[in-house]
């Protein structure tokens, strides 16, 4: 899916060369804003996953409490878990191919939050619903964050042109974002069992954390899209032909995904 959505991002750009070989490009790599958090207009991305991230390491503190008490033995539970994922799995390629044809990424990952959401605000309240709506509840968490967390990380790799900056962009925003787990196996307490408010409180956060990046980054890109359109970024045109071809993401040409 990375593959796709990448080349639907470089049909965009006629005209502008993306492999990235030469020095210019490695040191924009390496100390430019596409990776290190230096500008603004990327941070987002890193941030939304470490948002969703913890969404998906949660899953596994809370939902084994609430599927015991439907009383049934640890076989029967581990049976009736498997539908939660069928379900998830479904969306995440719905989203994605429906995302794949409007080539748009924003409404899609914050539909995802928004379903998340809910079941997280159901298990906040559950001393006032039933199991089965608490079974229900980790439908929509998990289902939420598998249609979010793959399009987040989809997101950056779209707006991201050339060997480098891909392969350096994914493993900060992966490596960074991951400390959601960490964040996840330390706000679900057992003395809290089984309605861990502290957990649910802090994940319900952590989502909207991500929906706020992700708005952060749609505006940057929408703003960074118009500026070039608008000639802005033409100044680059001037430098040498072999960094100019090598420019990848910064070419005036290019236009962001969002």
């Amino acid at each position: 899916m990375c593959q796709r959505l990448g080349w639907i991002a470089s049909i965009k750009t006629p005209g502008v060369e993306h492999s990235q070989t030469g020095r210019y490009t490695l040191g924009m790599s390496l100390a430019g804003r596409s990776c290190f958090l230096v500008m603004l207009i990327r941070t987002p991305s890193t941030i939304a996953y470490l948002g969703i991230v913890n969404n998906g390491y949660s899953t596994s503190f809370f939902a084994p409490t609430i599927l015991k008490q439907f009383g049934w033995t640890s076989v029967h539970a581990q049976v009736m878990s498997i539908p939660i994922y069928v379900v998830a799995c479904v969306l995440a390629l719905l989203v994605a191919y429906l995302s794949d044809r409007c080539r748009h990424r924003y409404a899609f990952a914050m539909s995802g939050l928004v379903i998340a959401s809910i079941g997280y605000i159901l298990l906040l309240c559950q001393d006032a619903i039933s199991v089965r709506v608490r079974y229900l509840a980790i439908y929509l968490i998990i289902g939420g964050g598998y249609i979010t967390q793959p399009i987040v990380l989809v997101w950056l790799m779209n707006n991201l042109s050339g060997h480098y900056k891909r392969s350096i962009g994914a493993a900060v925003q992966i490596g960074f974002g991951n400390c959601g787990g960490i964040v996840a196996s330390n706000i679900y307490l057992t003395n809290e069992a089984p309605t861990y408010p502290v957990g649910f409180g802090v994940s319900l956060a952590l989502l909207w954390l991500c929906g706020l990046a992700c708005t952060i980054f749609y505006l940057g890109l929408r703003m960074e899209n118009k500026k070039r359109e608008k000639g802005g970024r033409d100044y680059r045109l001037e430098l040498s032909r072999e960094d100019l071809e090598n420019l990848g993401d910064d070419h005036p040409r290019f236009r962001f995904v969002y």
